[in-house]
């Protein structure tokens, strides 16, 4: 898998970390998430170009295990307020401080969704409401986190070992 060039990563985790975080959750994560935890467990990009298409740039992906609170990919939903479902959980934010939502469990399993914090600027018409959600904040950007990685700028491979 190709993943984004990462200024900082987040701490190297074991599986058990991981499957320990999923037993807290409730719920296996999809596939390529784990891998990229596994992988990179997160961090802040490296690169302004880590973008997705008509988006701000990510500015930190959530780890596990990492020794800085506000860092941390936890299980309930603590990034300023309530998350819309407890199917979702927010695994990063963009610059714009648009929180970036991983579906865990349902239907929607895999997908990976924008939650917009309510930006007041926006007319209605602006952003038709999310049928899941009644929402207008709310916006789908992949069907799965290997695709939403794919729309992002400048990726690269990490070398073995990394």
């Amino acid at each position: 898998m190709i993943w984004p060039t990462m200024e900082q990563r987040g701490p190297f985790v074991e599986a058990q970390s991981i499957t320990q975080f999923e037993r807290a959750l409730g719920h296996r994560l999809p596939e390529s998430y784990r891998r990229f935890l596994f992988e990179i467990n997160g961090g802040r990009p490296g690169d302004p170009s880590c973008t997705p298409p008509g988006r701000e740039p990510i500015n930190l992906f959530y780890s596990l295990d990492d020794p800085e609170e506000a860092r941390q990919l936890l299980p309930a939903p603590q990034y300023g307020g309530p998350l819309p479902s407890r199917d979702l959980i927010a695994i990063g934010f963009e610059d714009g401080g648009c929180k970036i939502l991983l579906c865990v469990a349902g239907d929607r399993k895999g997908e990976v969704w924008y939650l917009d914090g309510g930006d007041s600027r926006r007319p209605d018409d602006a952003n038709p409401r999310v049928e899941w959600f009644k929402r207008r904040d709310m916006e789908k950007v992949a069907d799965d986190f290997g695709e939403f990685v794919s729309q992002l700028g400048r990726l690269r491979s990490l070398p073995s070992g990394s």
